[in-house]
């Protein structure tokens, strides 16, 4: 089968939708059927797996959808969906966000052209609490997972190797860093680390640099890193931070730290209970009080399993348990058998 995605952001950019897009199309390819992506998103082309076709022109992009057999859109970006408005073909829209459930019922509005694809879609979320929001009776949840080409069995450092606290995302303000920055002393001292690591790019960067030079200490800032180097820090860290202060559509980064043996504390929104389960530390942003008890039963639990190697084993059990749930070959297999019906009318 000939499957076609079609995603605004795609690696080498960072961010949940790239890596959720990265990983499915080569759950697609193990299965032995033809993927291609088709972007808006700028970088290399080569060395995939599979065919990624950046800025496609309007004749190359109606003749990429006009010949798959499947048209997967990770959003509704109408720049890359356009040619479904003259092209009658099987379409999994897979929502990573809130954005197509508030579309305007103007005349005037591009709303307009979202609503004609969204009533002849079948719907994908990537979380339960995006399904309750978008308000639709009929989808499927295929959720993002812990990447597997990077996050691989035994990567985990065990606990007396592991140190420091990490932050991986985009640096914007909604993410929550900024927040945590004013909190770094209390977080430095209930955790007992040294170090809080930065792994990310965005609108905030000079404002971070700015604090470091005007006195913050223990904060190192590495930017923007490869899947690979990203997965290591976490292997290597004792605690991931994730204190978005938006509602998150689900928030993969929560899941891939638990799946490489990091103790996960992160702000009780949106998505986020589903990412790490019973096993995240969470907190509600708004309470200052709820995030220090956060952090307290985070060093507990650390603390045990460096003085329990059964308590510890008994917690990597039940890692690995969640963590398989979230498997993209099942999901793969699910929009297939959803899609069956629409692929079969072709």
């Amino acid at each position: 089968m000939k499957v076609l995605i079609a995603a605004h952001g795609f690696l080498p950019s960072i961010g949940g939708v790239s890596t959720h897009v990265a990983t499915q199309a080569k759950s697609f390819v193990a299965k032995g059927h033809s993927v291609t992506i088709v972007t808006l998103s700028p970088g290399p082309v080569d060395g995939y797996g599979y065919r990624v076709v950046r800025n496609a022109g309007p004749v190359q992009l109606f003749s990429l959808y006009r010949n798959a057999d499947l048209i997967i859109l990770s959003n509704l970006a109408v720049r890359l969906f356009y040619p479904l408005l003259l092209l009658r073909r099987p379409v999994a829209l897979q929502h990573h966000s809130e954005s197509a459930f508030r579309l305007s019922r103007s005349w005037f509005s591009m709303d307009l052209i979202r609503r004609d694809v969204m009533s002849r879609a079948t719907h994908f979320m990537t979380s339960a609490y995006i399904g309750r929001k978008s308000g639709l009776k009929r989808f499927e949840i295929t959720p993002p997972y812990a990447d597997p080409h990077n996050i691989t069995p035994g990567i985990a450092r065990p606990p007396a190797e592991r140190n420091r606290a990490l932050f991986v995302g985009r640096t914007e303000p909604e993410k929550g860093l900024l927040w945590l920055l004013d909190r770094w002393p209390i977080v430095r001292k209930s955790l007992g680390v040294d170090e809080l690591r930065i792994v990310g790019t965005g609108s905030l960067d000079s404002e971070i640099r700015d604090r470091i030079d005007r006195g913050l200490t223990g904060i190192e800032h590495l930017g923007g890193l490869d899947r690979s180097a990203t997965a290591q820090e976490m292997a290597s860290c004792r605690y991931l931070l994730v204190p978005s202060l938006w509602e998150e559509p689900f928030g993969a980064v929560a899941l891939e730290g638990i799946a490489a043996g990091a103790l996960t504390i992160l702000s009780n929104r949106g998505g986020l209970p589903e990412t790490t389960g019973e096993l995240g530390f969470f907190y509600e942003p708004g309470d200052d009080a709820s995030f220090v008890e956060a952090l307290k039963r985070a060093r507990n639990t650390f603390d045990s399993h460096l003085a329990s190697s059964c308590q510890r084993t008994e917690w990597e059990r039940a890692v690995r348990d969640h963590v398989d749930r979230f498997n993209p070959e099942v999901d793969v297999e699910r929009i297939i058998q959803a899609m069956a019906p629409a692929i079969a009318h072709v």
